[in-house]
């Protein structure tokens, strides 16, 4: 038996998460391939545009769901259920998700906020008047446009609303056109690599943000 040595690696060298969400935003990207609008990825990747159903053949809300909100989630390990009707709710309207499995110490409601991407704010705003209409139990906002994501949480009986975890894959979404643009793609590995933010999403990750962050304020 011989031994030979290595050199210490970090996280986002042998990521399985950060290779499994490449493969996600992937995905997105073909299917814009698929559906004959290459140019309108890159539209929203690099300049800034909305998501438009004419073009995509199905709500933008919707296509960001199916190719990347809930893979992802999935990948995260949250178990999700779309559309929670009564749970919670506030005046009338409802979240776009909820999680099931998070456990953090405390007894909370989590919830999760879509929008498409570079309609991000709009999303942040919503979920922060989710937050401040019900200050009963603990609360957990998770929002997203796919691109960006961004939780906090509300302690039971407070206004206050704290941060616990923000990450922005804009710069890896920017390079994704190029898929279908150049005969050899972007380099996947350095790619890879900057997505290890990644790992800040996990729900046991998360889990334990959102309980040191109630502890604080309790």
């Amino acid at each position: 038996m011989t031994s030979e040595k290595t050199t210490p690696t970090s996280i986002t060298d042998h990521s399985g998460l950060a290779e499994q969400l490449l493969r996600v935003y992937e995905d997105f990207a073909d299917e814009f391939s698929r559906r004959d609008v290459p140019v309108h990825l890159s539209n929203v990747a690099r300049e800034g545009k909305y998501l438009k159903g004419k073009k995509l053949g199905q709500h933008p809300e919707r296509f960001v769901e199916q190719y990347l909100i809930w893979p992802t989630l999935e990948l995260l390990d949250y178990e999700f259920w779309t559309q929670p009707y009564g749970y919670p709710k506030w005046d009338k309207t409802r979240p776009d998700f909820a999680i099931k499995n998070f456990h953090c110490g405390v007894d909370c409601a989590v919830i999760g906020e879509v929008k498409t991407p570079n309609k991000f704010e709009y999303g942040e705003e919503q979920m922060e008047d989710y937050l401040k209409s019900d200050l009963g139990d603990a609360t957990v906002g998770i929002t997203t446009d796919g691109v960006r994501w961004k939780i906090v949480a509300r302690p039971e009986r407070s206004p206050e609303i704290l941060e616990v975890v923000d990450v922005d894959f804009r710069d890896v979404v920017r390079k994704l056109p190029s898929r279908h643009e150049e005969q050899e793609s972007y380099p996947t590995h350095s790619t890879r690599q900057e997505m290890e933010m990644i790992e800040l999403l996990k729900r046991e990750t998360v889990e334990a943000g959102v309980s040191e962050v109630l502890k604080e304020i309790g």
